[in-house]
């Protein structure tokens, strides 16, 4: 399931790839077209018209719907930080609350190795979870289409919802297991 988006995540770069070969062949079919018949006049109104098509291609407003849907991006991230910073306290913060829930409520939630299905489950989301974040970020920096932007945020909601899911399964279940836990 993480590795799936892991991959969707990746797909997102080769999107706007598909149709962008024929409005440059359309372009440069008029370009001859001029320089055929104007000659000299026609290949200085072509070097033009090319030069315009690439900066206009390259130029994506930062419209408000851009912003909205960073935005949302961003905050689905953070949910997914969130869980990971909560994993990570459980881990390691040194209050009492936080030593007693590891050592005596749920030790098996501590535990890579464990085979319960809910926590084992978890461990595997929050490691692939792990590297999405910062795929995630490099994505955001680049300049994405509405409909990547779109794409970007379907993924990133479905992740913190199923790493969501998974630590509060893996918390019941681990609190299931109890103190007695064993290491099998």
């Amino acid at each position: 399931m993480g590795e799936l988006q892991v991959q969707e995540i990746e797909a997102i770069d080769d999107y706007d790839s598909s149709g962008i070969a024929w409005p440059w062949v359309a372009i440069a079919g008029a370009c001859l077209l001029l320089v055929a018949l104007l000659q000299i006049e026609g290949a200085a109104l072509s070097c033009l018209i090319l030069v315009a098509s690439f900066l206009l291609s390259r130029y994506h407003p930062y419209s408000q719907e851009t912003a909205a849907l960073k935005a949302s991006i961003v905050l689905s991230r953070e949910d997914i930080e969130d869980t990971l910073r909560k994993y990570e306290d459980f881990l390691y913060k040194n209050d009492t609350e936080s030593i007693a829930d590891r050592t005596l409520h749920r030790p098996a939630l501590a535990d890579e190795n464990c085979t319960d299905p809910d926590i084992s489950s978890f461990h595997f989301l929050a490691s692939t979870s792990r590297r999405f974040v910062p795929r995630l970020n490099d994505r955001l920096s680049r300049n994405l289409s509405i409909q990547q932007l779109e794409s970007l945020l379907k993924l990133t909601d479905v992740r913190a919802l199923e790493l969501k899911e998974a630590w509060l399964q893996a918390r019941q279940s681990a609190q299931r297991l109890g103190k007695n836990y064993q290491a099998s």
